[in-house]
Parts: structure tokens; C-alpha cells; sequence
């Protein structure tokens, strides 16, 4: 049996936050193997990650925040973030494009 690790710790090989499925009160998302579901406040309720209103802002804006990986991104600039500042789709942010890489998403742009 696999033990979940804490919530909030980051992957080493992709520096994303480590998806499990035991997340309470998370807004973070989990992994089943087959889909990523999304706990962000594009909806009130576990969802799956790209669907709908749920298309990684809320993911861009956690990493612009946190400064996680924006210094080699080009929507970063003295203004912020283009992504952040919605003149870019979330599609176009660095951090949100190796996260769909890594577990196989095809997001919209």
C-alpha cells in the first residue's frame, strides 16, 4: 500500500505539487490513473481538471504567486503575469503546459 505524502510538497522530477486522492479540504488536484480531478473554485465540488470553467488559471495564478517556475516564462513581465492579468490563456503558462505534459492532458488554448 502506497502512503500519501503531505499535502503541499512538491514532485522533485517535475517541481508540480504531488497528486494523491486523500485531499479533504484541498483545492488541489488528484490523480486516479486515468484523469486528473481538480478541487479549484472554478466549481463548488471535485471536478475534472480542463473541463469546462476549470482550464488552469487557478494553477498559473498559484504559480505566479508563489513564484514556483515564472522566471523563464514569457508571460511574465514588469506588469505580472499575462496569464494572471487574463490577456493569455492559461494554456500559455510554462508551469500549467509541463503539468498537462505531465499526466497527459490536452488543455484548450
Amino acid at each position: 500500500m502506497k502512503k500519501s505524502r503531505p499535502t503541499g510538497t512538491l514532485d522533485t522530477m517535475t517541481g508540480h505539487s504531488i497528486l494523491y486522492k486523500e485531499q479533504p479540504d484541498g483545492v488541489k488536484a488528484y490523480w486516479d490513473g486515468k484523469q486528473v480531478t481538480c478541487r479549484c473554485p472554478a466549481y463548488e465540488f471535485p471536478h475534472r481538471f480542463s473541463g469546462g470553467n476549470c482550464n488552469g488559471y487557478h494553477m498559473a495564478k498559484n504559480c505566479f504567486d508563489n513564484r514556483i517556475s515564472c522566471m523563464n516564462c514569457n508571460c511574465l513581465h514588469s506588469g505580472g503575469c499575462d496569464v494572471v492579468n487574463e490577456t493569455e490563456s492559461p494554456a500559455e503558462c510554462l508551469y500549467v503546459l509541463d503539468f498537462c505534459a505531465d499526466y497527459q492532458i490536452n488543455l484548450r488554448r
